[in-house]
């Protein structure tokens, strides 16, 4: 049995109507943004979360400030750019002194803490204990 998904919210997007099938045979929908822009979806895409909006929640990071925020040891002094993949570029300040560009998406994310020194301590750590360290111990 088919299911209806109409005026259902999946994320930002709610579900209008349906407009037909994919080619792997599923229920494709016309839904509309949050932010006022119309995209289709199958449901197997709403359903499983890989489709959360028409695409601007992949540009938002572009419109948030990030100056003078912290990100683990990184302080953002300021925007330099847009890389390829079209994400804000900012340059940092480590805490260890050295300056670096990130993006936007791995800083908000949590991917990049550091410009490279904290990974290098970790290595150092494993080196010492014999085994592989993390934060919550060692692991032999």
């Amino acid at each position: 049995m088919k299911a209806n998904l109409i005026n259902m919210r999946f994320g930002k997007l709610t579900v209008i109507q349906e407009t037909g099938r994919s080619k792997k045979g599923s229920v494709v929908w016309e839904c509309r943004c949050d932010c006022g822009q119309f995209t289709l979806a199958s449901t197997d895409d709403l359903r499983s979360g890989h489709k959360k909006s028409c695409g601007c929640l992949k540009n938002i990071s572009h419109a948030i400030d990030l100056k003078g925020k912290r990100f683990g040891k990184l302080v953002v002094e300021k925007r330099v750019g847009t890389s390829p993949d079209r994400h804000a570029l900012w340059r940092c300040k480590c805490d260890c002194g050295k300056m670096t560009t990130v993006r936007s998406i791995d800083l908000v994310s949590g991917n990049t803490n550091s410009c490279g020194c904290l990974g290098k301590a970790y290595a150092s750590r494993n080196n010492e204990a014999g085994g592989f360290w993390y934060e919550k111990g060692i692991i032999n």
